[in-house]
């Protein structure tokens, strides 16, 4: 059985190779862009007409989406899966809330903290989108006040999935000086071995 998964480490693809090293997986990683240029290859296409990472063929069975590739790979390989019901919805919950909640606002301040992608540099606009972030980030670490993860005192997929987009907080500087709880549990995560592996 082959698994192939589309998409350079600093992209979204860091998220599945995350999941892929903690599962301890044979993989191949393919960028799916040509050379020196974001353009797709016909292989990523065929994968995901979208033309867009991560998205993964796993012998034969193709599905894109980063949050949904992470808990199918967990599912399938049964770890980091949640076991009950009540687990499942949470990490659904925490999966789909931290790309509606976070991960657009978090996008935009990296951009304009670094002048990424096309932006200049622009402290204000980076400022506002971080006093934006507050109220999710409080959320975050309401949640973690009482325990070292998401849905207990294991890591699980639903952490891996947050945490592989609050990843992006520390590249823009952003401290967590008001939300002591979720800094140490982001510490706590992308300090695994995994997670260390994926971002190399």
């Amino acid at each position: 059985m082959t698994l192939t998964i589309y998409g350079p480490p600093m992209s979204r693809a860091m998220r599945t190779l995350w999941m892929a090293h903690e599962l301890e997986l044979d993989f191949q990683n393919e960028y799916g862009f040509q050379e020196d240029a974001p353009v797709p290859t016909e292989a990523l296409v065929a994968a995901n007409p979208m033309g867009q990472v991560p998205v993964i063929d796993d012998d034969g069975f193709t599905l894109s989406e980063s949050m949904a590739i992470n808990i199918y790979l967990a599912k399938k390989h049964g770890k980091l899966a949640p076991v009950t019901p009540e687990d499942e919805a949470q990490t659904l919950r925490w999966s789909f809330w931290v790309m509606t909640a976070v991960e657009v606002t978090l996008l935009d301040v990296l951009f304009k903290a670094r002048g990424l992608r096309g932006h200049e540099q622009d402290p204000e606009g980076a400022a506002a989108g971080i006093a934006e972030l507050q109220r999710p980030f409080n959320v975050l670490n309401d949640a973690l006040s009482d325990r070292d993860y998401l849905l207990g005192d294991v890591f699980s997929v639903a952490d891996l999935n947050v945490a592989s987009v609050l990843a992006w907080a520390r590249a823009a500087g952003i401290e967590f000086a008001e939300q002591s709880h979720l800094d140490a549990w982001l510490d706590r995560c992308l300090n695994r071995e995994a997670a260390v592996r994926a971002r190399n």
